[in-house]
Parts: structure tokens; sequence; C-alpha cells
């Protein structure tokens, strides 16, 4: 299974929880299992480098503490804090004169540059732990280079991944999120197993290691029959570790499928829970259509009473009109002369 991703540290599952989320978060500043442990540097870890870096910080911090303090301790209190410190050196100078202001500043200085050495340099509790575990846990130098195939069969840093995906496909799996597989045993177990995986990894690969040393450029029949036997040795190691990769992946791609059958299943689950509303929804779109006829009887109502009372109108001025005209011309006649 090709991977795309580098190997992530593999820690030791017994360290305590703090101590292995430490180191499993990168690879920097860590050392291989299977090198020895570098001399820290003196002053507990604290180099040239950091003590000239914290000289040149400090200067800035007594001489202009409000552009670097939001820096240092952070953007609000470091404002706060430089602003007041500005403000008491411009006070000390305007009050004292120069020489006080000088002296103000070096005292500052001094004592800015002990505190950052102190407290900011050195060895940070990630470097502690690294030293301290050193040896539980194993990085990808650990595992060689397909330079080793030919006396192993494979490479030692491809199997190491592998096993690590799939012991990673299985733990970030939604089954497994929500208790659907054995989480205790895999919280358990598959972290156990992945380590004792990297330790084999690593033995065979120091041991591939050394018998390519010791056989150097020798040649001869005899060379040639000591590294087929350790060569078999080697191999035959090798052989067992597959199958407990091979064994880890049918695991992963087993979780993959229950994966995808339990989004199946909450998919129709959730599909066959719409079916009330969905019937809810039918029954209202019933009363909808009912409702438009009724909307559209009552249009029609509505239209045929402005219908009957325009002909109702029609039939007043109709009756007016007539009325009108049938009475004698004379009586209209003296009604107009008399208006």
């Amino acid at each position: 299974m090709a991977q795309d991703i580098a190997l992530r540290p593999v820690v030791d599952p017994a360290l305590e929880d703090a101590e292995r989320a430490l180191l499993e978060g990168s690879a920097d500043g860590l050392f291989p299992a299977t090198l020895p442990l570098p001399e820290e540097p003196g002053l507990g870890g604290r180099t040239k480098g950091d003590i000239w870096t914290a000289l040149g910080v400090s200067a800035v911090c007594a001489l202009l503490p409000v552009t670097i303090l939001w820096a240092l301790i952070g953007v609000w209190p470091g404002l706060a804090v430089g602003l007041a410190a500005q403000a008491g050196l411009i006070w000390v100078g305007v009050q004292f004169g120069f020489e006080a202001f000088i002296l103000t500043v070096v005292g500052v200085h001094l004592l800015a540059w002990l505190l950052i050495v102190v407290l900011g340099c050195g060895t940070d509790e990630r470097q502690r732990v690294a030293r301290l575990r050193h040896g539980r846990y194993y990085l990808a130098e650990d595992f060689g280079d397909d330079s080793l195939r030919e006396l192993l069969g494979h490479s030692p840093l491809r199997r190491m991944e592998r096993a690590q995906a799939a012991v990673t496909a299985v733990l970030q799996s939604q089954v497994d999120r929500d208790g659907l597989l054995d989480d205790i045993a895999n919280d358990v177990t598959l972290p156990a197993q992945q380590y004792e995986i990297a330790q084999r990894l690593a033995e065979l690969t120091r041991l591939a290691r050394k018998v390519r040393t010791a056989a150097g450029d020798a040649s001869g029949s005899r060379v040639e029959e000591v590294l087929r036997t350790q060569r078999h040795a080697l191999r035959l190691s090798s052989s067992a570790l597959e199958e407990r990769v091979e064994a880890l992946e049918r695991y992963a791609e087993n979780t993959r499928a229950a994966d995808a059958a339990y989004r199946e299943w909450e998919a129709v689950r959730e599909l066959e829970q719409l079916g009330e509303d969905m019937h809810e929804l039918v029954v209202n779109t019933v009363r909808d259509e009912l409702a438009v006829a009724e909307i559209e009887g009552l249009a029609d109502r509505s239209r045929l009473q402005d219908l009957h009372r325009v002909l109702d109108e029609a039939r007043e001025a109709g009756l007016l009109a007539t009325r009108f005209a049938d009475e004698p011309a004379d009586r209209r006649s003296g009604d107009s002369g008399r208006a």
C-alpha cells in the first residue's frame, strides 16, 4: 500500500499520555532509537547562539520595550507593560538626566538578558522528554532504506509505513469512533501491535546493516555461504512480520468496508425516518389541492356576486329609465315649468 505521508514517530504505548502526545506530534528534535543519544549541550542545552540572540533581544527590551514586549509576552499584556516601561524610561530621563537614563537602560538590559537566557533558552519540555525516553520511540531513520531489500527482501521503512497506515485507518474509522468495534481492544492492542512491529523492524534493520558492513567488498565461496545463511534467517523473520502487517491491512480494509456499510445504513435509516415527514407532506399536498379548489370556488362565487350586483344595478337603472320613459310628456313639461 503506497503512502503519501511520512512515517510519524512510533511511540511506546506504555508511556504516559502527556509524554506520548509530545513525542508523536513530530519527529523534529527526536533521536533515532538505533543511534547513540548525542550529548546534551552545556548550560542546560543553551548554545552560544542562544546567548547572543538573547543579548540583542534584551537590548531592544531595555531601550524600546514597547516595540518588542508584545511579541514576547502577548499582544495586549506586552503593549500595556511596554508602554508603561517606555513611559518610565522617559520619566527617568526627564527627571534625573541622561546619565540616569543610560544607567537604567543598562540595568534593565542585563536583567532582561538574564531572564531570557534562563527562562527562554535551553532544552524545552519536548526535548527533555525526547532525551529521557530515548529508545522508546522509533523514527524513519531506524528502518533503513531501500538498500536493504537485497538482504531482507523488502524495505523496512515501507513496511512500517503500511502498518502505521492500517492502524490509523482503524482508529480513525467512524465505526470505531461510534463504538461499533471493540474500541477498548483497538485503543490498547493496535498501538501495542504497531510498537512491536517497529521494534522487530528496527532490530532487523540493525542486523541487516551489520551484515552488510561486515561483508563489505569481500567475496568468495565461504563469504557467500555465510551470507546466504544469514540472509535466509533475516528473510524468515521478515516473512513472519509481513504476515502481521498484512493482518493489520486486512483489518483496515474490513473497517473501511464496515464504514461504507455503516454510512449506507445511516442513510437508509435517515430516509426511513423521513417517511413520516413525507407522509405528512403528501397529506398536506392533498389539503393544498383541496384548498386551491376551495379558493377557486370562493373566487368564482366572488365574481358571481359581483356579476349579480352589476346586474341588479343595471336592472334598477333600467327600471328607472323605463319608468321615466313611460311618464306622460305633459307631466314631465309641467314639472319642468314648476322647476
